[in-house]
């Protein structure tokens, strides 16, 4: 019996198969998965636009240190604790991590295919075993990747400005909700202030009636105003306590003990620090939201770009070397194609340059956002600004002043009680709105500076990037 000769095969990629592993080596070992440098970048904007710097690189407290939740709570510990452990702005931190292996990811080249082959004739007289190899490997990443990359690198910057733009709203909520307590503080004390006045005249009324210059009418109307001012001061204790709750949230204690104060300075009404067009343009330079859709118009075209490349899907290089069990060999190239004929891409091409299209307007749509929160916030703190003024000037000094003369009036018998609990009621009401105007002017210049960009001061080169145009071409 002859046996037949064991025929070997073995497909190999020689040069092209080596260049493209030696490319997918010099790509990934020239990206970092470390995200350190972009948080970085993300916090040092935040740091440049609040004055507080985050210590994303840290773990969150799982205690209070920093403050010891019973004495008065400044502005800037609430800010420091909140960038820190808020979970929300943590986990949004998280995502540049994903983001940066994104990109990553978008510049390996695929990693090459090994087939093995192993058959065994059936009747071992009429064949020998046959034993094949192959690897290949695709090169259509090559033309890719630049695309790919490209995109990926849009999209980590679009999440590093996204985070800086949540950590900068998280900054004025801070800031509006401590301005609220502090505020809330003053309006407690202020109604404490008005029943005292009122107790005052109940007493001074009793006097009267038992010296039998009034009448019992006369001390119920004044108890009647007593009751109410002590409802609407349960009011304003409920939304203070419920200001409290939202803080300790904020800054990551929600089950922390609501029982303390804040340190006022830094909470009170600022004047407008700059005109409307000058808002505008801060808006349009800094806002981080606007910058962040303009990188995604970037990677949508990015993708356009790529899915424009990819009517040629599949492109494989190798080789292929047989030798005989009599030692003749024989070396020639494989080429794999995938051939367009069912599939040319069209559809994704038409999609891709949809999206491109969506964020260019969206990108647009920001933009106008932008322009309007800036306008109204300043129009809100330019108008609470001159009303203050203007009311503490005219309506609480003339409150005071009539306040003053119904007392006299009622004492020397001019008047009677009628007028002197109505000019009481009136200094209530004008202490009340002027707080509130103070309150307005308060959270409208914290409004205008996050409809900003974080900081109404001369614009700063961020590192997180502006507000610029996209790119002129509409796909």
């Amino acid at each position: 019996m002859m046996r037949q000769p064991i025929r070997q095969r073995y497909l190999l990629t020689r040069s092209p198969a080596t260049l493209a592993l030696a490319l997918a080596l010099i790509a990934g070992g020239c990206a970092s998965l470390d995200p350190t440098p972009d948080i970085g970048r993300a916090a040092s904007t935040i740091g440049d636009r609040s004055g507080v710097t985050p210590a994303w690189t840290e773990p969150w407290e799982a205690a209070l240190t920093m403050w010891d939740g019973r004495s008065p709570l400044t502005r800037e510990a609430a800010l420091v604790m909140a960038l820190r452990n808020n979970r929300e702005i943590r986990s949004r931190v998280e995502q540049i991590a994903a983001s940066r292996a994104d990109l990553v990811q978008a510049g390996l080249l695929p990693n090459p295919v090994l087939g093995l082959t192993l058959r065994f004739p059936v009747d071992p007289v009429s064949g020998g075993t046959f034993i094949g190899a192959s690897v290949v490997q695709s090169f259509t990443a090559l033309w890719l990747r630049d695309g790919k990359v490209k995109a990926a690198d849009a999209r980590l910057n679009q999440t590093v400005l996204d985070v800086s733009d949540k950590a900068l709203r998280l900054v004025a909520d801070v800031k509006a909700t401590h301005a609220r307590i502090a505020f809330g503080e003053r309006a407690l004390a202020l109604s404490d202030e008005n029943l005292a006045t009122i107790r005052r005249s109940i007493d001074s009324l009793d006097a009267r009636v038992r010296g039998g210059e009034g009448t019992t009418l006369d001390v119920n109307r004044a108890r009647q105003q007593l009751a109410k001012s002590e409802a609407e001061r349960a009011l304003v204790a409920r939304d203070l306590a419920k200001e409290r709750r939202v803080m300790l949230e904020l800054i990551g204690f929600a089950a922390e003990s609501a029982e303390w104060s804040v340190d006022a300075a830094g909470s009170m009404p600022l004047a407008t620090p700059i005109d409307e067009s000058g808002a505008v343009a801060l808006a349009l330079t800094q806002r981080l939201d606007v910058a962040a859709a303009r990188s995604v118009v970037t990677a949508q075209q990015a993708d356009l770009s790529t899915e424009e490349k990819s009517r040629l899907r599949d492109f494989g290089l190798g080789a292929d070397f047989e030798r005989e069990t009599d030692g003749s060999k024989s070396l020639g190239p494989v080429l794999e194609v995938g051939i367009p004929i069912f599939d040319t891409n069209a559809a994704q091409i038409a999609k891709a340059g949809s999206l491109a299209r969506v964020a260019l307007a969206s990108y647009e749509a920001a933009s106008q956002r932008a322009v309007r929160e800036a306008r109204t916030a300043w129009i809100d703190l330019d108008t609470a600004s001159r009303l203050t003024e203007q009311y503490r000037a005219t309506v609480l000094a003339l409150s005071e002043r009539n306040l003053t003369l119904a007392e006299a009036a009622l004492k020397s018998g001019q008047a009677d009680v009628t007028v002197l609990l109505d000019a009481q009621r009136e200094l209530i009401e004008a202490r009340r709105t002027l707080l509130d105007l103070e309150r307005d002017g308060a959270l409208a210049a914290i409004e205008l500076e996050r409809a900003a960009g974080g900081s109404t001061a001369a614009p700063v080169e961020s590192k997180a990037g502006g507000a610029k145009e996209p790119p002129a071409r509409e796909p």
